[in-house]
């Protein structure tokens, strides 16, 4: 069992990082292996609009620090999305990683899109807000669940919206953490 993180947030102790360890730590503790892309440090680059993967499905022409990740999500056993919300939308590494996602989508004829990503994954998302209310950014979240997780046919088996993150960080909220945990361990079955 393989879950793989891919972590959006460029603070590696924030209250995105500090979910996601819990929810990494729960798949861990559940027998999983995992892996985690921290796309701040990555050496990523941005979609080129080459549209190389409509001739070449599933495969990013693109080659970098990403490139790893972008394969892994089609052999992984599961995938835990995590992001902070800045600007009332998703992070700048977030949609960097989307739009290069978007070279696992196939064209389908007459229309629409298959996937390159196996039936069968599951998937659960973190997000980090400072507005206090958990319905504010749902259009972004949902937009992010879809793109990244039920658009590959992937079952999501949780969600953490983590709010008003100033007033309370997400170390210091053991409620939230084991949730993220029980995430974790839900990941992997």
């Amino acid at each position: 069992m393989h879950v793989v993180a891919i972590n959006g947030s460029p603070r590696k102790t924030g209250n995105t990082s500090t979910i996601m360890r819990s929810v990494l730590e729960g798949a861990r503790a559940a027998g999983a292996e995992t892996s985690e892309a921290h796309l701040h440090t990555l050496d990523m680059k941005g979609c080129m609009g080459c549209l190389s993967c409509r001739k070449k499905p599933g495969v990013c022409a693109q080659q970098d620090g990403l490139s790893p990740f972008l394969e892994m999500i089609k052999t992984c056993d599961a995938l835990v999305v995590g992001c902070p919300i800045y600007m009332y939308r998703i992070c700048g590494q977030m949609k960097l990683f989307v739009d290069r996602a978007y070279s696992l989508y196939m064209p389908k004829p007459g229309g629409g899109y298959n996937t390159a990503v196996p039936p069968g994954k599951r998937f659960a998302m973190v997000i980090s807000q400072g507005a206090p209310d958990p319905q504010q950014y749902q259009r972004s979240i949902r937009w992010l669940a879809g793109m990244a997780g039920s658009g590959h046919g992937m079952q999501e088996v949780g969600r953490i919206i983590h709010v008003n993150s100033e007033a309370q960080p997400a170390a210091q909220d053991e409620v939230l953490l084991k949730e993220a945990r029980e995430i974790g361990a839900r990941l992997v079955g």
